[in-house]
């Protein structure tokens, strides 16, 4: 295994748990080698046996601190055991988050569970070479003959790796509320970090007027129609979020509930609702981190500020706003900082009074302040 030289100030951080590598950790830049496994070192002395890939947040992760703790089959069935332990309370859900990569101690490796169904999200070509020794380790714990598909960036279906997926698309039950869910596809239907928020649209959504930016995967359209809402509507730039709500609006029977679905960019039907005198008692706003339109594009750090003070023209007296963000670089207290910036001109009082993380199935790093899966911000209009 290859040894590389880290500076002085970054052994500390991972001596304190810190998961990522960058690239200013390292004494020479050049020693960086994509998908090697590596030891991390200074001045001759062990710190820390990690691997190194490139990724949107830095070049690596670290595996383990001790210096002759071998990474194999058993390291691997090791990390699967303690994740399993502490999803028990999971386990007879139709739909959870099994491993949740830094959180359960293996950077670069997500696994969700949707009907018994284990769903192995590769988040770097480098971990993924040591798939057989991972898999190896899960069967172990989890048991063999086990369907397991693997969902790997840049490609738009699953691999099954064992196993049988059945008829896909499959049915997903949570909280009363039925979600479709096609597991040959690589990209994720039902954000599984939304299940707390999807329960609260359900509990408060009885004859509410709806309305909902950015609905992907967010489920909570269909949550707050189950709940009772009068109508909704629901904008989004892509096709693909108008198909996935047509589908959960029909698994649930409510094919004819007045759900308006709108494929355009949030800020130019906010004008429009604005100009027309349109108002909602309920208001779900969920950006990605980055999304490029016809004539524009969005951006989290740059366009939720003013996306926050257009939604707040079309609130009214007890209008609910729910304010979330799930990119790893946006934190809570950034959340709170932008809505707060939002807020400060508006005429009528607004009042923060609870705020949403992930559920207890999505482990967090706590030496990792960007772990967190999901921010959550929800405003009363007084």
């Amino acid at each position: 295994m290859k040894r590389v030289q880290i500076t002085g100030k970054s052994v500390r951080k991972f001596e304190d748990g810190y998961p990522i590598v960058a690239l200013t950790d390292l004494e020479n830049n050049k020693d960086f080698d994509n998908g090697a496994w590596v030891q991390l070192e200074n001045h001759g002395h062990f710190v820390a046996t990690a691997y190194f890939a490139k990724q949107h947040r830095g070049i690596g992760y670290v595996l383990s601190l001790k210096e002759n703790e071998p990474i194999d089959e058993r390291f691997f069935t090791g990390k699967f055991r303690a994740a399993a332990a502490k999803r028990s309370a999971f386990a007879n859900q139709d739909a959870y988050r099994l491993f949740n990569g830094t959180g359960d101690g293996l950077g670069g490796l997500v696994v969700d569970v949707y009907n018994g169904i284990y769903v192995f999200r590769w988040q770097n070509a480098a971990l993924k070479q040591q798939a057989r020794l991972i898999y190896a380790g899960f069967e172990r714990i989890m048991g063999k003959g086990q369907t397991i598909v693997a969902a790997t960036p840049g490609q738009e279906t699953t691999q099954l790796i064992s196993g049988d997926l059945g008829q896909q698309p499959s049915n997903v039950l949570e909280n009363g509320i039925t979600y479709p869910v096609d597991l040959t596809l690589s990209r994720q239907q039902l954000a599984l970090e939304f299940r707390d928020v999807r329960d609260w649209a359900k509990q408060n959504g009885q004859q509410k007027r709806v309305l909902n930016l950015f609905s992907a995967e967010t489920g909570l359209v269909a949550a707050a129609m189950v709940g009772g809402a009068v109508d909704a509507v629901s904008v989004d730039p892509t096709n693909r979020a108008t198909t996935t709500l047509q589908a959960q609006l029909a698994a649930n029977n409510l094919e004819q509930a007045p759900v308006e679905m709108r494929t355009m960019d949030v800020t130019n039907y906010l004008d429009y609702a604005s100009k027309h005198g349109l108002t909602f008692d309920m208001i779900m706003i969920n950006p990605p981190a980055f999304i490029r339109g016809k004539k524009r594009t969005f951006t989290l750090e740059q366009d939720l500020q003013p996306l926050v003070e257009q939604a707040l023209k079309v609130a009214t007296t007890g209008t609910k706003i729910l304010v979330t963000a799930t990119a790893p670089t946006y934190s809570m207290k950034h959340l709170q900082s932008t809505v707060n910036a939002a807020v400060e001109n508006y005429t009528d009082h607004v009042t923060a009074f609870n705020t949403y993380g992930s559920p207890n199935d999505f482990l967090t790093n706590v030496a990792d302040r960007h772990s967190e899966s999901l921010k959550g911000l929800l405003l009363s209009v007084d």
